[in-house]
């Protein structure tokens, strides 16, 4: 007999979230990961206003967790132009209840133990500091991964991000420009952070900042890889940025300076050909973090992941259902974050879009809630939408 009916490789937010709702349903799950927890992550530590929706729905108290560690809470964005020119948009509030809309930060090391353990509360069996090599096949299908012992399960779910084994092993992954790397940190005492967001645009790049708690904010540098010469030095770039000057205390740095990229890539398939294996959040695709759409992307996925596989155990359904579900969910997201990488890499264009939406609040706050997917990314993306964006 099969030993496990699902084997999960990589313990993030998406490889988690599958785990806990596949154990929940009753299938045998093995959880692995490389690190040992908690472990840090290069990330924003953002999770859009609709993540807290999909909190709930994971059930095992979950949200009260994350909502019981999160000190901070952010209700909209703010953009600033290389020029300095900046615009404000907010997520707005909840329907009949007309309570504010607004997203949970906190740290990737705390948010990434909260799922991790809820995964093993719900049945999963968690096992860290495995590393996962290769995959086995049996009759053309993915039967098992192999890592220091060969575990055989009848799905692989491929949740090991950006540079994924499984997707590797699946068929590899392609690229497309803008290609930028992330250079991300933890510091405190930052001056006038708030509840809003922050983008600044430059001429070479962006930063995004926000606060997650206790007096820290998280900073994230990104820099196109064209011009990634050498690691630049953190904060000497932070204050190359008009709204960014001056801010920034060197003897605050909490949190060693993390790496991550190149953006913009994705698996040539989110499904084995020959079945027995699917891809989630970061190993399936990773956009440019410019909208902070990763934590969302990755639970939303997981949750169309495990009701695929669910299916697959029962009845023997394919699994190419969730490739179809994906896209469903995703290709106006995929379509909006590629738009807005595009623009942000050409500063003529950032200027003229951020001096219309500063005029114009109710775009910006359309464009906000978009990325925070609070409104459907079509929303944005409708012609007469994109023209009122540009004249």
């Amino acid at each position: 007999m099969t030993p496990w009916d699902a084997a999960v490789v990589g313990a993030g937010p998406a490889g988690s979230a599958t785990a806990l709702l596949l154990a929940r349903a009753g299938a045998r799950v093995l959880l692995l990961d490389r690190a040992r927890f908690p472990r840090d992550k290069p990330c924003s530590e953002y999770l859009s206003p609709e993540t807290t929706r999909v909190l709930e729905r994971l059930g095992g108290g979950v949200l009260d967790a994350v909502a019981a560690a999160s000190h901070a809470r952010l209700t909209g964005m703010k953009v600033v132009a290389p020029s300095g020119a900046a615009m404000i948009g907010r997520f707005g509030r909840f329907g009949r209840s007309g309570h504010e809309r607004f997203s949970y930060a906190l740290p990737r090391t705390t948010f990434d133990t909260i799922l991790r353990r809820a995964a093993e509360a719900a049945g999963a069996e968690v096992r860290e500091g495995v590393k996962v090599e290769n995959l086995v096949y049996d009759r053309g299908a993915v039967g098992g991964v192999v890592a220091r012992e060969t575990y055989r399960a009848r799905v692989v779910i491929g949740a090991d991000g950006l540079r994924s084994v499984v997707a590797r092993r699946l068929g590899g992954i392609r690229t497309s420009p803008p290609r930028r790397f992330a250079f991300t940190a933890h510091v405190s005492d930052v001056a006038g952070v708030t509840d809003i967001g922050e983008m600044h645009i430059g001429r070479t790049g962006y930063v995004g900042l926000g606060p997650i708690g206790d007096g820290v904010t998280t900073v994230a540098l990104v820099v196109p890889a064209r011009n990634l010469k050498e690691r630049p030095d953190f904060f000497d770039a932070l204050n190359r940025f008009p709204g960014l000057a001056g801010r920034f205390d060197p003897r605050r740095l909490e949190r060693a300076v993390l790496a991550t990229g190149p953006f913009a890539q994705w698996s040539h398939r989110s499904v084995a050909p020959g079945g027995g294996a699917l891809l989630v959040g970061d190993a399936a695709d990773f956009f440019d973090p410019f909208t902070g759409q990763g934590i969302y992307s990755a639970l939303r996925g997981a949750e169309l992941a495990a009701a695929a596989v669910i299916d697959t155990l029962t009845t023997g359904a394919s699994l190419g259902a969730y490739a179809r579900a994906r896209r469903r969910e995703f290709t106006g997201k995929w379509l909006l974050e590629r738009v807005i990488a595009l623009g942000i890499g050409w500063p003529a264009l950032a200027e003229r879009v951020v001096g219309r939406l500063a005029r114009r609040s109710d775009l910006a706050d359309l464009l906000v809630r978009a990325t925070g997917n609070c409104v459907p990314a079509r929303s944005v993306l409708a012609p007469h939408v994109l023209a009122r964006l540009l004249w």
